[in-house]
This record gives C-alpha cells, structure tokens and sequence, in this order.
C-alpha cells in the first residue's frame, strides 16, 4: 500500500477500524460512515480502511462490519461510485475470507499479516528454492483461482458484479443487524 498512498496522497482517506475497549463498537461503526461519508463529500477517492492500529487498549473493528457499515451509507447517500473501498486487515487469509470482504463491497485487499506469514516462512527456507516473490505470487494465484471458482459457480463472470452484491447469506448475525449492516442480504 505504500506506493498506493504515494501516488494517490491527495485523494485518500485512511480509515482507523480500531476502538478503545472501553467504547462501544457500534458507535465506532457509526462514527466510521460519518468519517467516510464526509470524506467521499471532500473528493476524496480512496477509503483505506486499516486495522493496523490494535494495541492493547484498542480492539479491531471486525472488517467485514467496517465494510458493510461504510458501503451501505454510500450506497444508501447514493456516492458509492465516487470511492474505492481498500481494506488493509489482519483477518483476510483465504480465499473466503476474501470472498466475503468482496462480496461485502470491499474494492482492494490488503492481507498484511497473511504476506507477513509468508514472509517469515521463507526466512526459515520453508519454501525450498522459491524466491520470496514467486512465494507471494503462488498465493496471489490461489486466491485468484479460489474466487473464479466461487464466483464461477455462482454464474459471475466479472469480479465488479460481485462487489458489493451480497450474494452469500450470514449465519448467527441478528436480523437487526444484518439490516442495519448488510441490508438485501439472507440470514
């Protein structure tokens, strides 16, 4: 994402998806829409929602909450098309959890901590005589291949019709927050 800020310094919005465990995640959530409603009514092109910040007096917004909040008040205001969604989380790893950022209007993923992962296995020569990129490379294209065949099944052919779509249904989530986050989507 580096290179990413550089080029697009005047159109970007950093996102903090953290809160301070004495506050409430759902305030959090609601000051994360007015942040990024505001932000989109500036010109800003490019959210970058980022979890970076945990610590031990600040909690991780769960991404896909951060995601679906943001999207839907865009969607909802009608400026969604104004702005990318870029996700840099700690929580992407497979190609589900990548799916269902997507799914939940995410534009851009970020898995830090999965290309960390990766990283120090090949420090350790887990990897034989790969070299670090084509290690990252190899990964980029599993997870590739895994939403073709996700969004294969499903019938889409293009990752732009599935952004945002919410084509899958959530399991153990209220009703009012499927709702109030996720809205159009089965539970």
């Amino acid at each position: 994402f580096e290179k990413f800020y550089k080029f697009f310094k005047k159109n970007i919005k950093i996102l903090d998806c953290t809160f301070n465990i004495k506050d409430s995640l759902k305030e959090r959530l609601n000051e994360l829409r007015a942040e990024s409603e505001l932000a989109v009514r500036e010109g800003v092109e490019h959210l970058v929602l980022t979890d970076k910040g945990v610590s031990s007096k600040r909690a991780a917004v769960p991404v896909i909450l951060a995601i679906g909040a943001i999207n839907s008040r865009l969607v909802d205001l009608g400026i969604r098309g104004f702005a990318s969604i870029n996700v840099q989380t700690s929580e992407a790893l497979d190609t589900h959890s990548f799916a269902v950022l997507l799914g939940a209007g995410a534009t851009v993923i970020n898995p830090y901590i999965a290309l960390d992962s990766i990283n120090q296995r090949y420090e350790k020569k887990l990897f034989g005589k790969l070299n670090f990129k084509e290690c990252v490379n190899r990964y980029i294209k599993s997870i590739d291949n895994g939403l073709l065949k996700i969004m294969s099944k499903m019938g889409i052919s293009v990752l732009s019709a599935y952004r945002g779509g919410c084509n899958f249904e959530t399991l153990g989530l209220s009703r009012s927050v499927v709702a109030e986050y996720f809205p159009g989507m089965a539970s």
